[in-house]
Order: C-alpha cells, then sequence, then structure tokens
C-alpha cells in the first residue's frame, strides 16, 4: 500500500504536467491569433509599396507558404490529445489504466470500480504522469517550432519588403 505523502506527490505531479499540456494550448491560440493579426499589419506596410509584384502562380504559392504555414503548425499544437499521447517504452502489465479510462475497457461502472479497488494508486498515476509528459513534450517541440516558423516568416517578408523598397524584383 502507498502511503498519503507519496499519493499526494503523485498527483501533484500529475496536476503540473497536465496544466503544463493545457497551457501549451493557451499560448499556441494566443500565438497563432498574435500572428495572424501581425501578418495583416505586415501586409499592410507591403500594400504602401507601389510597385506590387505581378500575381502570378508562383507569388501565390510563395505566400501561402510563408504565411499559412506557420499558421497550420500553431494549429498543430493543439490537435495531438491525451489519447494520442506518444507510447511508453513498456507497456506494463500490472496498470489498470483507470485514471484515464476508455469506456470498452470497463465493464460499466461496476466493472470499473472492480479495477480500481485492484489497481495499485501510486503506480496508475505513475503510468498516467509518464503518458501526459509524453504529450506535454510533444505539444512544446510542436509549440517551439511553430515560433520558429513564424519568426523566419517575419524575416522572410521583411526581406522581401526590403529588397522590393530598394527596386529588386523578386518574382515574376
Amino acid at each position: 500500500m502507498t502511503d498519503t505523502a507519496t499519493l499526494t506527490y503523485l498527483h501533484a505531479a500529475l496536476k503540473e504536467v497536465q496544466d503544463t499540456v493545457r497551457s501549451y494550448d493557451a499560448k499556441a491560440q494566443i500565438c497563432g491569433i498574435g500572428y495572424i493579426f501581425a501578418i495583416g499589419i505586415v501586409t499592410a506596410i507591403g500594400e504602401l509599396n507601389p510597385d506590387q509584384p505581378p500575381f502570378t502562380p508562383t507569388v501565390v504559392a510563395v505566400s501561402w507558404l510563408v504565411v499559412m504555414v506557420p499558421i497550420m503548425m500553431f494549429g498543430a499544437v493543439l490537435y495531438p490529445t491525451r489519447a494520442v499521447a506518444p507510447r511508453l517504452g513498456e507497456q506494463p502489465d500490472n496498470v489498470a489504466r483507470t485514471f484515464y479510462r476508455d469506456r470498452e475497457r470497463f465493464q460499466g461502472v461496476d466493472g470499473y470500480i472492480e479495477k480500481l479497488d485492484g489497481a495499485d494508486l501510486s503506480r496508475e498515476l505513475a503510468y498516467e504522469i509518464l503518458k501526459s509528459s509524453g504529450l506535454r513534450n510533444l505539444k512544446r517541440q510542436r509549440f517551439l517550432r511553430a515560433l520558429y516558423a513564424a519568426a523566419a516568416s517575419f524575416a522572410f517578408i521583411c526581406a522581401a519588403q526590403m529588397l522590393r523598397a530598394a527596386g529588386v524584383t523578386l518574382l515574376h
């Protein structure tokens, strides 16, 4: 039997991991919306140049690539959920996985209570911490990639506008 202090610690650790996972969702939403607004400002600045590039398929493709990819990447941070969290290297046999349960795994309330009564709560919480930590790491990686993509997008657009302001034609 696991002591109360251990269970309290494990529960606090799990809550911290879950809060961090949720924070990446919030950060991605905020940064994605901020990026979209900033692109609007950058576009308005670009329209001040009287020499607009011709509207060609190449211009459209590059514009979509440079502008839309970071938006999709911020959206990709939101997609992974607990159900698709990375698998653990080992699948322990003695973990009933009662914390995050699939309805199909248990036969109603009685089946769930039966599994819960026979479960080692410290192992259940530890499994969930490790599983959720994988999700947290996945979201962190995707969030950072989206930030880098947004920064690269802004750098590309800035360079393109500077070159256009200097009279250099980029795309025909």
